[in-house]
C-alpha cells in the first residue's frame, strides 16, 4: 500500500476480526511468543472500550479514556448504541490516542481492536485512525476468522469477500488468518480455504441453490482481486502457526507489502 519502511519506524500489527474470532487471546499469546521465541520487545495497544478481560498488559488502553459500560450508564444507552457512541468518542479523541501510541517503544506494537469489527471498519473511526497510524509507523492488518465462518463453501466465499472489503475500506495490507484450527473437525475446510479450484468444484456440488449460485459468481471476483498471499492457519491456544505468521509479517515489513 505504498508505505515507506525504515528500521527506525514503528511496526504496528493491527488485529481485526468478527466478535468471537479470538483477537484478544491471540494478541496476548502471540505477543508472549514473540518475546520468548524471537527475542523482540513487544508493546500492546487496546482499542476495545468494551473489553472486560485482557490477556496482555496494554501500554495504551482506550478504557482509561472511556468504557462501554460507563457510556451505557451515563448516557442511558443499550450495548449497541453505546458501542456506536464509543466509536464516535474514539474519533473525537484521535489526537490524544495517537500521541499516546507515538510514545510507545517496541520492536512490534500489537493493536487489539473492538470486537464489533463492523463498527470499527465501516464507521469513520477505523479508517481515520489507521490512516493516521501510518504516519507513526508501518501498519499491517491481521484479519482473523474462526471455523464457524468457514463451515461451508458459500461461507468460505463470504469470508474471502469480507477480507477484500476490509482491505479496501481500511487501506492497509492484510494477512488472512484462520484461527482456532484445533476446533476444525472437517479437514476439507482447510483444503478449500486455500485452493480456489477445489472451492469452485465444491460450490458446483453444493445444494444451497441461489446462495451457491451467487457464491459461484463471486468467487471469480474474489480470486481476481485478492492479493497473492498465504492464508495462515493458527491456534492461539496451542501456539500453532505462529512462526509462519512471524515470517509473513517480517517479509511484509521488509518488502513494503509483499504477502506472497
Amino acid at each position: 500500500m505504498g508505505q515507506n519502511v525504515s528500521p527506525e519506524r514503528k511496526k504496528l500489527v493491527v488485529f481485526l476480526g468478527p466478535a468471537g474470532s479470538g483477537k484478544t487471546t491471540l494478541v496476548g499469546s502471540y505477543g508472549k511468543w514473540l518475546e520468548k521465541e524471537m527475542n523482540v520487545k513487544v508493546s500492546y495497544v487496546n482499542l476495545d472500550p468494551g473489553a472486560e478481560v485482557l490477556f496482555y498488559s496494554p501500554d495504551f488502553d482506550i478504557r482509561e479514556l472511556f468504557t462501554i459500560r460507563d457510556i451505557m450508564v451515563k448516557e442511558k444507552l443499550g450495548p449497541n448504541g453505546a458501542f456506536i457512541r464509543g466509536m464516535d468518542l474514539m474519533l473525537q479523541m484521535k489526537k490524544e490516542i495517537l500521541d499516546s501510541i507515538k510514545k510507545i517503544e517496541g520492536d512490534y506494537i500489537l493493536v487489539d481492536t473492538p470486537g464489533q469489527m463492523e463498527l470499527f471498519v465501516f464507521r469513520e473511526t477505523g479508517p481515520e485512525l489507521l490512516s493516521a497510524l501510518r504516519y507513526v509507523g508501518y501498519v499491517v492488518g491481521v484479519l482473523l476468522f474462526d471455523p464457524v465462518m468457514a463451515s461451508s463453501p458459500p461461507s468460505l466465499v463470504a469470508m474471502k469477500l469480507l477480507s477484500l472489503v476490509v482491505q479496501l475500506r481500511l487501506g492497509i495490507d492484510n494477512v488472512l488468518i484462520l484461527n482456532k484450527i484445533d476446533a476444525v473437525k472437517n479437514s476439507d475446510v482447510l483444503r478449500l480455504v486455500e485452493d480456489y479450484e477445489s472451492l469452485k468444484e465444491a460450490l458446483a456440488f453444493d445444494s444451497k441453490g441461489l446462495v451457491s449460485d451467487m457464491a459461484s459468481s463471486l468467487i471469480d471476483v474474489v480470486e481476481e482481486y485478492t492479493p497473492a498471499s498465504r492464508l495462515v492457519k493458527i491456534s492461539a491456544l496451542k501456539k500453532a502457526g505462529f512462526e509462519e505468521l512471524y515470517d509473513i509479517l517480517h517479509e511484509v515489513f521488509c518488502t513494503c507489502g509483499d504477502l506472497t
